[in-house]
């Protein structure tokens, strides 16, 4: 922990007193305010809100130094759905393996910038509440603490998922030297913190969606139903919290609030970056605060632009499960096979196969500039699909809803309907689509721990995961130790009372 307590969280990089998405994100110089002396009005309020938000970013716009390798990977490569073009990393390596190691530069990033986020948090939720009504009104109060206590329930979600038992902490810690904490139990952070963040973030008057890339009522239910549906899965096996996903899922459906785009492509247009179907988005702007992630998934050998890394592809068998009139299979979709040679202007076809192509910046590829796009978190097909799985587990059977839901997507796709499913074929049924849909958003890989099972690609089943074998790496089997990543070894170095995870 000591590596989160050095830093200044008051001398934040964005900071924002208006709702311009590039206001939001530009940086600002430091500052000497202590925390007696900052918080003196509406707008340094909102700017020690905003502060929080640059950690979300932190991780998914983060490179290692080792080719540009983003945080991202690191929930992607142990899926066995990715690959690289070449191993540029160590990290990438260990990670494809199944044998990452506790100095692994993507398990420190993961939970450094969880915890400055966290931290940054808890400054805020100390500190609005005392600033005197005629300066900032209740409400103002109510709304900003509700956007920090789902950032704060969003960074610990993560950490518990990714780490199993982790410090809680819940008071500021800048300043204070060599803190000591031992690990809580993952039950008692979802029951003592995640969870009643978000609840009473729901009563805190947020908007039911934000265009803008703040958090909203609808992103606050959308993340309690995410977490009520991993509370009912492993580990902690608390099943009646299904029937509590489900609510929460179908508040978001029914608000109307967001709609499903009708077109793959509309998933690259910047334009529509915080709109439809995006619930939370990770805020990126071009110039200001730059996104990686398209030039990361450009293939390499460079054959499209001079700046294509392939640090996270397509896996060939993950590719050939699809459905051969899948829609989101065919070229310039979700995956594309050749695109446009810039320098030669001809069409050119990828010596590595398949490529991600839901981060393709059309404006970043035609201008040579920097990518803007946002990245989701959480989308409506995500809570769609979330909903029919819990409401499927509820109440032992698939209702009307869930079909519908599933067949919207699946129509969207190209698909058939699925009818007359038993409950394990209809469970079955939605796994499949969560993996085809929702590939490479960093959620496959928190289906698998919290369902214990993993899309068998090659055979088109789901099969425990503990044992499995990678298709394309045979050297890749999972073990009970993967099911969580390691505790960062500075970490434990800096803190003796973190114990490492078993196995590590």
């Amino acid at each position: 922990m000591k590596k989160i307590i050095k830093l200044p969280i008051l001398a934040l990089a964005i900071l924002m007193a208006m709702p311009s998405c590039k206001k939001f994100l530009q940086e600002v110089p430091p500052s000497n305010y202590s925390p007696d002396t900052y918080y003196q009005n509406s707008v340094q309020a909102q700017n020690a809100v905003n502060g929080i938000y640059a950690y979300t970013r932190y991780i998914y716009g983060n490179t290692n130094g080792n080719f540009d390798d983003q945080d991202v990977d690191m929930l992607e490569m142990p899926t066995s759905q990715a690959s690289v073009d070449i191993h540029q990393s160590v990290g990438n390596a260990e990670l494809l393996n199944l044998a990452t190691s506790s100095a692994n530069l993507y398990v420190l990033n993961w939970w450094k910038y969880s915890y400055q986020g966290i931290d940054a948090a808890n400054l805020a939720i100390a500190n609005i509440p005392k600033i005197p009504a005629n300066l900032v009104t209740d409400q103002q109060k109510a709304t900003l603490l509700g956007e920090a206590k789902f950032l704060r329930a969003w960074f610990y979600f993560n950490l518990v998922r990714i780490y199993g038992d982790v410090p809680l902490i819940t008071t500021p810690t800048a300043g204070t030297a060599g803190l000591q904490v031992p690990r809580n139990p993952t039950k008692d952070i979802y029951e003592n913190l995640i969870v009643p963040d978000l609840l009473a973030a729901e009563q805190s008057g947020l908007p039911f969606a934000d265009h803008t890339g703040r958090a909203s009522l609808g992103a606050v239910k959308s993340l309690l139903a995410k977490v009520y549906e991993t509370m009912a899965g492993y580990p902690l096996q608390q099943t009646d919290k299904f029937a509590l996903a489900k609510k929460e899922a179908a508040d978001v459906i029914n608000s109307g609030a967001f709609t499903l785009y009708q077109k793959y492509p509309e998933f690259n247009d910047p334009a529509n970056d915080n709109l439809k179907e995006n619930i939370f988005m990770i805020q990126f702007a071009s110039g200001i605060a730059s996104s990686p992630l398209f030039i990361t998934t450009l293939p390499f050998p460079q054959v499209t632009s001079p700046n294509g890394l392939g640090a996270l592809t397509v896996d060939a068998t993950f590719y050939s499960s699809y459905a051969a009139n899948d829609l989101r299979a065919q070229q310039g979709q979700y995956f594309y096979s050749h695109y446009l040679n810039k320098a030669g202007g001809t069409d050119v076809t990828f010596p590595n196969g398949q490529h991600i192509f839901k981060y393709f910046d059309p404006i970043s590829f035609a201008t040579n500039s920097p990518s803007g796009k946002c990245f989701s978190v959480i989308r409506l097909s995500d809570i769609m699909l979330l909903y029919a799985e819990a409401q499927n587990e509820a109440d032992g059977s698939p209702d009307g809803n869930a079909y519908t839901y599933v067949n919207q997507i699946r129509a969207r796709a190209g698909l058939a309907p699925v009818a007359g499913l038993s409950q394990t074929q209809f469970r079955e049924a939605v796994w499949r689509e969560r993996n085809h849909e929702l590939c490479y958003e960093n959620i496959t890989w928190f289906d698998m721990v919290r369902t214990r099972t993993v899309y068998d690609t090659k055979n088109d089943a789901f099969v425990p995961m503990v044992g499995y074998t990678f298709p394309g790496n045979a050297t890749a089997t999972f073990a009970t130790k993967n099911l969580l990543f390691p505790i960062p070894q500075s970490e434990i170095q800096a803190n003796p009372k973190l114990v490492q995870n078993p196995g590590y």
